[in-house]
């Protein structure tokens, strides 16, 4: 397997990130996609990564939206691969978080075989905070092997069929003609003509880090910056799970949707519980006034000069 982490301005967290699957998935090869990091620390360790993998970099900014060149930089992953593999897309604010075996690959190899319309897998576990829906809307499919998302709403939303955090395969995007688009949406559109719905891992071995200071959107707002700091964005690795812990997530009833918090610890004593990932998703006040800033500036925007 290749897995291909996309990187902009979060050095500590990138360098964690690769650590990670060294020390869980050792055997298999890591390509660093960079999206023009200009912070020293993130192009120091992009440096010193360099020494041990490879890593490609962009010199430009083509890109003005908030996930900067990251589908391009996907894109641009996908086209590099010329034999038939399989593919796990990272970013910087994630990490592996225990040893990948010959029982996981093995499971991934043969759901692509046995579902020639699978196009994508999620290695990710829940999020405790979205407990609720967690329990409302993933069900274990019997005959797949996996969680399905099913998500009823009329809101558009990612994640049913596609994530931007996946598993894949080289040729099953090549053979459905896939070409990311610009947002995390229209994939997700693109994938639901194309593919399965996404199957989720019941013995996922990868998470997004908690509570991660927001690099991309440059334009913080007020209250965005405000919630970091209430919050404590910072840099929360996980410790990777041991046997124990491991064996006991294998082993567990699939009734019960494998959530983050039951199963991995952080290495950083202290975070509060449940986890977050959104600087403004624990108060529903600095929400509010995120949705009344926003009103304001748009107010100042469209206000026309006399």
């Amino acid at each position: 397997m290749i897995f291909f982490v996309f990187s902009y301005n979060r050095g500590p967290h990138l360098k964690n990130c690769i650590e990670s699957i060294e020390t869980c998935a050792s055997n298999h090869r890591i390509i660093v996609f960079d999206d023009a990091s200009n912070d020293s620390e993130t192009q120091h360790i992009l440096d010193e990564i360099e020494t041990r993998h490879e890593v490609r970099r962009r010199s430009d900014k083509e890109s003005s939206n908030q996930h900067g060149a990251l589908y391009t930089n996907m894109q641009r992953a996908i086209d590099s691969v010329e034999e038939d593999c399989l593919i796990c897309f990272l970013q910087d604010d994630t990490q592996l978080v225990r040893k990948i075996d010959e029982q996981d690959i093995q499971f991934i190899e043969d759901y692509f075989e046995t579902f020639p319309n699978g196009g994508f897998l999620a290695p990710v576990f829940q999020k405790k905070i979205t407990r609720q829906r967690t329990l409302d809307r993933f069900v274990f499919r019997p005959d797949r092997g996996t969680y399905v998302c099913e998500h009823r709403s009329r809101k558009q939303v990612a994640g049913v069929y596609y994530s931007d955090i996946s598993i894949t395969r080289s040729d099953r995007l090549r053979k459905a003609n896939w070409t990311f688009l610009s947002g995390e949406f229209d994939n997700e559109q693109q994938a639901k003509a194309s593919f399965l719905e996404m199957g989720y891992l019941p013995a996922p071995f990868a998470m997004w880090l908690p509570n991660p200071p927001a690099y991309r959107n440059k334009k913080k707002n007020v209250t965005f910056r405000l919630a970091e700091i209430v919050n404590q964005a910072g840099f929360y690795p996980f410790n990777i799970m041991d046997s124990e812990t491991t064996e006991k997530l294998r082993k567990r009833s699939t009734e019960h949707a494998p959530i983050a918090e039951d199963y991995l610890t952080v290495a950083v004593e202290g975070l509060k519980k449940p986890w977050i990932y959104d600087p403004l998703r624990r108060y529903r006040l600095l929400r509010k006034l995120a949705k009344l800033e926003g009103f304001v500036r748009g107010l100042g925007r469209t206000k026309t000069p006399n």
